[in-house]
C-alpha cells in the first residue's frame, strides 16, 4: 500500500510538479522574519473555507422559498443533529470574517504596504472587502424571519439611492414591489454561487500578485537589516498561522455555544413592534443616518451613498495619491490620525446604535 501511494504521488508530481509548487509555497522568503502580524491573510482563508464547509452542510436541509425557508431553518436548529451549532458557527463565522478583513486592511494601511509596487494587491483587496460585506448582506435574509426581512428592506432602500444604477439594483434584488420569493431566490443564488466564485477568483489573483510583489515586511528597519533577518514561510510562519487559525476556530465555536442563533417570528410585511436594523457591522452607517444632518431624501443619499462611496473611491486612489515611499506610520501623522478618526467614528456610532437598541427594548 505504501508503495502504491509513493507511485501515485510520483505519477502526479511528474505531470503537475507538486514538489516545485510545495517548494514555492513553503520556501517563500519573509523580510524581517516570521511575525504574528502576518497571520491575518491565512486566518481569512481559513474562515472562508469553514464558511464554505458549514454553508454546504446547511444547504442539505435549507429550502430557499418563502414558504419553507423559515421552517427549514427552524428544522436545522431544532431537529438536525448539531444543526444549531452549524448554523451558529456559520453566523458567527461571517462576523469573524468581517473583523479579520478590517484588521488585515488596517495593517496594510498602517504599514504602508499599499504603496508601489503593491498597488494592484491593495485594489484587489478592496474588491475582496466588498465581497465579504456582500456575503453578510445577502446571507442575512436567508433565515426569512422578521430581523432578516426588515434589515434587507432597509439595505435595499439605501441601495436604491445610488445614482444611475441604484434603481435597477434595488428592483433586481427585490424582484417586485416588496421582498418576496424572487428576492429570496436572488439573494440565495448570489450568496451561494456568485459571491463564492468571485471570492475564489479574486483571492487567487490576490495571492498571485502578492507572490509577484513579495511581502512588504515591517515598516521599521533598513533594507539591509530586513534582509539579514529574512526567514522562510515554513516552519516558523506556518506554525504561527496554525496557532492563529486554531484560536479563531475555538473563538467561533465558543460564540456558537455561548450565543446560538435564535430566530424571531417568520417574516411578514408588517414589522409590528420590531424595530428594523442591520447586522452589527452595518450598524455604524445605520446610526449615522439618524443624525439630523442626514434627514430627508438628499440627506439619506449623502450619508448612505455619497460618503461611503466617496470613501471607498478615496481608498482605491490612495496608492496613486500617496507617492511618498515612507512607510513608517509614525512618520505619516496624517495617515495615523485619519485611521484613528475613522475607527473611532465607526466604534462610537456602533456603540450608540447598540445602546439605542437596548433602550428601545
Amino acid at each position: 500500500m505504501h508503495t502504491f501511494f509513493e507511485n501515485a504521488l510520483a505519477f502526479i508530481d511528474e505531470r503537475v510538479g507538486l514538489k516545485t509548487i510545495q517548494a514555492k509555497m513553503l520556501n517563500e522568503p519573509i523580510p524581517g522574519g516570521s511575525r504574528w502580524a502576518y497571520v491575518f491573510g491565512s486566518c481569512l482563508l481559513f474562515i472562508f473555507i469553514m464558511q464554505a464547509v458549514t454553508g454546504v452542510l446547511l444547504m442539505f436541509y435549507y429550502v430557499p422559498s418563502t414558504d419553507h425557508a423559515y421552517a427549514s431553518t427552524q428544522y436545522i436548529i431544532h431537529e438536525v443533529d448539531y444543526g444549531w451549532f452549524l448554523l451558529s458557527y456559520h453566523f458567527w463565522g461571517s462576523s469573524a470574517m468581517v473583523v479579520m478583513v478590517f484588521a488585515h486592511m488596517s495593517q496594510v494601511f498602517l504599514w504602508g504596504a499599499y504603496k508601489k509596487p503593491r498597488e494592484m494587491i491593495w485594489l484587489v483587496g478592496l474588491a475582496l472587502f466588498g465581497i465579504v460585506m456582500a456575503f453578510g448582506f445577502t446571507g442575512y435574509l436567508l433565515p426569512w424571519d422578521q430581523r432578516a426581512y426588515w434589515a434587507t428592506t432597509v439595505g435595499v432602500e439605501i441601495m436604491d439611492k445610488v445614482p444611475v444604477v441604484g434603481d435597477f439594483l434595488a428592483r433586481f434584488l427585490k424582484g417586485g414591489p416588496t421582498p418576496g420569493q424572487m428576492t429570496l431566490s436572488r439573494f440565495f443564488v448570489i450568496h451561494v454561487m456568485i459571491l463564492p466564485a468571485a471570492l475564489m477568483g479574486l483571492a487567487g489573483l490576490h495571492l498571485f500578485l502578492f507572490r509577484k510583489a513579495g511581502p512588504a515586511g515591517p515598516f521599521r528597519g533598513t533594507a539591509e537589516e530586513l534582509r539579514a533577518k529574512t526567514d522562510y514561510f515554513f516552519p516558523r510562519q506556518v506554525w504561527k498561522d496554525v496557532v492563529a487559525m486554531s484560536v479563531v476556530f475555538v473563538t467561533i465555536c465558543a460564540l456558537a455555544f455561548w450565543e446560538p442563533v435564535v430566530l424571531l417570528e417568520e417574516a411578514t410585511p408588517d414589522p409590528g413592534d420590531y424595530h428594523p436594523e442591520p447586522e452589527w457591522y452595518f450598524l455604524f452607517l445605520f446610526q449615522m443616518l439618524r443624525l439630523k444632518i442626514f434627514a430627508g431624501e438628499f440627506g439619506q443619499f449623502l450619508g448612505g451613498v455619497a460618503i461611503p462611496l466617496g470613501f471607498l473611491l478615496f481608498l482605491a486612489a490612495l496608492p496613486f495619491l500617496d507617492k511618498n515611499p515612507e512607510r513608517n506610520i509614525f512618520k505619516r501623522p496624517i495617515a495615523l490620525i485619519g485611521w484613528i478618526a475613522v475607527m473611532t467614528g465607526i466604534l462610537v456610532f456602533t456603540v450608540s446604535a447598540i445602546i439605542n437598541r437596548e433602550f428601545l427594548e
